[in-house]
């Protein structure tokens, strides 16, 4: 039996002390290279700009939005903003440290989640090369989705959330840790509708450990108690969703979009593509994780590592496949061990005895042949998570100081961030600035793409836009209507200028509108 004595500070603790320091070199590595390839890249989804303004007027009147204010087409009718307490986050972080600031921000905590996960990799016992390449299909599956916006908040909740339930289910941690997501998802439920994600994964969680109970397998639940107490979890999980400023109105709204046809409209919500870094890095992790899946079985089965098939099938929208991609890095070194390619990888030296994970081998438990630590006392600590997080926020408040001050510096100071020209109408800036300061309030509407909706909302306040990524607000009719206009119908554009009389338009170059518009006798082009 190896009992654990915790040593009393880190140096007498060898182990803990490099896995602090490998920890801190994987976060800035990983940090930097998404300040690096985010630069510009991160500021390229629409809703970036109109968070921004929400949180900071959110700020100015301490009231959260109703209606809608910013366009014509749908100005004073109700509206939801879903995510209200993110985009205050994001105005605050804008005011202090501007478009820097958020980048920062941003690329910490992605870096915080796969630096996170890349330690638990290592700590199972997985070779250092074989753990990099899991996470670079991770990171690969993943990075579609790194943008400036609430979106990352989900990314974390959804990491927090699973890898606990992998915990419970493997031993690791009692069932009562569970109750831990409880503020959790009351905070999650105000920051992105993602929290439904966190909620399906632990009620089909409950479900499965039930079953398992009922067949007489290993489970987490033991009696008809700790049941009882998981249905309390899930219904106390539920009813903090209410905890927020539109009660259920921000549920209703969550529904809403997920019922919408936004595969037509936004990239982000279509199929999958295979061709792209984010397709087949999803198809391979899901063929490697598959793999590793079926050597379990039929021997031993946890839910845990059923629940990221059920992820992979909705990677299918390739929005989702960044949560296919963390559920199942969180739960490969949980299988491993488990796993028929145990043998295989540790005579190959791509898997030994992890600090954290006593691995038992024909009865003996022991450390494996090629293990780098023995299972002593002392190496079998896990250091606090408080341990691995204090020297990353030392260095992005350091780094978020001298962009406060507004000092210059290549990557962590100020003006590092940028937008693509190529993506944003940022050489028109000077006309779109006249048009907002000088036209009279009848004059004050634009036509624009939907992709462009919220940069005029950040940098032209007067006008009011035609659309934006919003999406219930405009509802599905009125977003099909404008899918068919901008694809095949161009002609559109002149139903309604006469219908609402804008006089501006502000479309994609070399588009149908585009097209439409300088081939009419009716428009000028600006620039």
């Amino acid at each position: 039996m190896l009992s654990n004595v915790a040593p009393s500070n880190a140096a007498s603790n060898p182990v803990q002390f490099i896995g602090l320091r490998l920890a801190f070199c994987l976060f800035t590595a990983l940090w930097l290279i998404l300040m690096l390839a985010g630069r510009s890249a991160m500021f390229r989804d629409p809703g970036t700009f109109w968070h921004v303004v929400v949180g900071d007027k959110i700020l100015s009147t301490w009231q959260v939005p109703q209606t809608d204010i910013y366009s014509f087409t749908c100005n004073g009718q109700p509206w939801t903003a879903d995510q209200w307490l993110a985009e205050i986050a994001m105005a605050t972080i804008h005011r202090l440290a501007g478009w820097d600031g958020l980048l920062t921000i941003t690329s910490a905590i992605l870096a915080g989640i796969y630096t996170f996960i890349t330690i638990r990799l290592l700590r199972a016992g997985i070779h250092w090369l074989l753990a990099g390449t899991i996470l670079a299909l991770v990171f690969l599956a993943s990075s579609h989705q790194f943008h400036v916006r609430p979106l990352i908040f989900s990314l974390a909740g959804l990491t927090i959330t699973f890898s606990l339930l992998v915990d419970v289910e493997s031993g690791r941690k009692s069932l009562h840790h569970c109750w831990l997501l409880a503020p959790l998802f009351i905070l999650w439920a105000n920051l992105h509708g993602g929290v439904l994600c966190g909620i399906g994964c632990v009620g089909l969680c409950t479900l499965g450990w039930y079953l398992l109970e009922a067949a007489g397998k290993d489970s987490p639940m033991h009696n008809f108690r700790q049941v009882l107490e998981m249905l309390l979890l899930i219904m106390v999980l539920l009813l903090g969703l209410l905890i927020n400023p539109y009660g259920m109105n921000l549920i209703h709204a969550w529904f809403e979009t997920l019922s919408m046809p936004l595969s037509k409209l936004i990239q982000e919500h279509g199929p999958l593509d295979l061709i792209a870094p984010e397709g087949w890095a999803t198809v391979s992790l899901g063929l490697i994780y598959a793999i590793v899946l079926f050597s379990t079985l039929p021997q031993r089965i946890r839910i845990t590592w059923l629940l990221p098939l059920v992820f992979f099938a909705l990677s299918l929208r390739v929005r989702n496949a960044p949560l296919f991609a963390l559920t199942a890095a969180l739960a490969l070194p949980d299988m491993l061990p488990h796993s028929r390619l145990l043998n295989w990888l540790v005579r190959r030296k791509w898997f030994s005895a992890a600090p954290s994970m006593p691995i038992t081998m024909q009865g003996a438990t022991a450390s494996l042949p090629g293990s780098e630590f023995s299972l002593s006392p002392h190496t079998r600590r896990i250091p606090h998570f408080f341990s691995y997080s204090i020297l990353p926020l030392v260095l992005v408040a350091v780094v978020l100081t001298l962009q406060t001050l507004n000092i210059s510096f290549p990557i962590l100071g100020k003006g590092w961030a940028r937008f693509d020209p190529a993506e944003w109408p940022v050489e028109l800036h000077s006309e779109l600035q006249k048009i907002n300061d000088k036209t009279t309030l009848s004059d004050r509407q634009i036509f624009n793409d939907l992709h462009f909706g919220g940069f005029l909302i950040y940098y032209t306040p007067n006008l009011k836009i035609f659309i934006d990524d919003r999406c219930p607000l405009y509802g599905s009719n009125f977003l099909l209507a404008y899918d068919a206009a901008r694809n095949n119908n161009p002609q559109q554009i002149d139903l309604w200028q006469n219908q609402y009389h804008f006089r501006y338009a502000l479309v994609q170059a070399g588009g149908p509108f585009d097209r439409h518009l300088q081939q009419s006798g009716h428009w000028t082009m600006l620039g």
